[in-house]
């Protein structure tokens, strides 16, 4: 088997209103001799500039690329292993995932298997939710409790409040948050109330996070201080009672050893994406089950990421011990249940199964989704057109 032709289709996905967000994602079709198509995405990146630079950079790796046995994925991901992480050149590990993505989609095709059957069978029939809630700064204390309430009365256990200068709002702001979120859902244990930073805080102001909120038992902290101050994370977990999970500190291979040899979390996060693509993330799996730490992932907000990234938690018992936010399916029809009638037109005939607060991998071939050949015409970024290499 050769790979014949990718094509490579910028696509912008709009949030259902009231929102005025809009995911810009490049949809990939990589062809094959024989007939098989490998299709992914591998979520939004920064508009149309983001999408036009991941087209110009795998079109540069057409040599690479075109004429390769996508059998041979790991002697072609090898090729591309310096593009995750370099200071000679592009470095874009979304790149490398979305190529990875289609060549497990084509592998899996081609052997008529799920892709968690391809890396050893589904080990967590079902992954629970960590919903997060993200929309913090506008809306009232109540009603960003309300949203946490409708989450849990939806069956998502776990959730997510966004804190500090970056997805969150003000300290006061956050404060009032916290306080407002907790005591509308209660002290139910079995419900986890976690925070997340998104790496926007110094260590002082961190540590005041932590003195305000050691009171709402809250589940964990996430990325409290920027992703390089891995030694500042590991003194933050040393002088204050909540879980520490590192992520945008953990999300490589290098970055997770380096979180682990300074014990500087209690869990770890990373996003498929962000690591390079599910070849990289089987990895990086066995790091963090090595080092006996529970794994967390964001996600990137695509169609066919969010089912990439659930193929390889579902491969793995481990994995299914934290709650995931990947979450884009449940936000693009604003709906906690996927399983049922959807009345938003997609670019896949059926998304990715979300009910009663769990995400259930496909069991159809690869990916495991359906390219809704129809509907992606609607959908093309505005002002740009699909790049054909080979």
């Amino acid at each position: 088997m050769k790979i014949t032709k990718i094509e490579l289709i910028p696509v912008s996905l709009p949030r259902p209103a009231p929102s005025k967000k809009i995911n810009n994602i490049v949809v990939i079709k990589m062809h094959t001799d024989e007939g098989i198509v490998g299709i992914a995405d591998g979520g939004e990146y920064g508009g149309g500039k983001g999408q036009h630079l991941v087209m110009e950079i795998i079109k540069s790796w057409e040599p690479m690329l075109i004429g390769a046995n996508p059998f041979a994925k790991e002697l072609i991901l090898a090729k591309l292993t310096r593009f995750i992480h370099t200071n000679v050149g592009l470095s874009y590990p979304g790149c490398v995932a979305l190529v990875d993505f289609a060549l497990w989609d084509i592998v899996g095709k081609a052997q008529k298997q799920p892709i968690h059957m391809l890396l050893g069978g589904k080990g967590a029939e079902k992954l629970a939710v960590d919903y997060v809630i993200s929309d913090v700064a506008i809306p009232t204390a109540k009603q960003v409790a309300a949203t946490a309430l409708r989450a849990v009365d939806n069956g998502c256990m776990t959730f997510c409040l966004k804190v500090g200068g970056g997805w969150g709002s003000n300290f006061a702001k956050d404060v009032e948050n916290v306080k407002e979120t907790r005591a509308a859902i209660g002290d139910n244990e079995d419900i986890h109330f976690c925070i997340d930073a998104n790496g926007s805080l110094d260590y002082t102001t961190a540590l005041e996070y932590c003195r305000r909120f050691e009171k709402y038992n809250l589940y964990k902290f996430e990325q409290p201080l920027i992703w390089w101050d891995i030694a500042g994370m590991a003194r933050l977990r040393k002088t204050q009672p909540i879980p520490i999970c590192a992520h945008e500190s953990s999300v490589k291979v290098p970055f997770l050893m380096e979180c682990i040899r300074q014990d500087a979390c209690d869990m770890v996060g990373t996003k498929v994406v962000w690591a390079g693509g599910i070849s990289e993330a089987v990895k990086w799996g066995h790091v963090a089950k090595a080092a006996n730490l529970g794994v967390y992932c964001g996600s990137m907000n695509g169609p066919f990421e969010a089912a990439a990234q659930a193929q390889w938690l579902a491969s793995d018992e481990w994995f299914g011990k934290l709650a995931h936010a990947n979450l884009y399916p449940m936000f693009y029809y604003d709906t906690f249940d996927t399983t049922g009638r959807l009345d938003r037109e997609d670019i896949v005939v059926k998304p990715l199964a979300y009910k009663n607060g769990y995400c259930y991998a496909p069991d159809a071939p690869g990916i495991g989704l359906e390219l809704n050949e129809k509907a992606l015409p609607k959908f093309i970024t505005p002002g740009m057109s699909t790049v054909t290499i080979g």
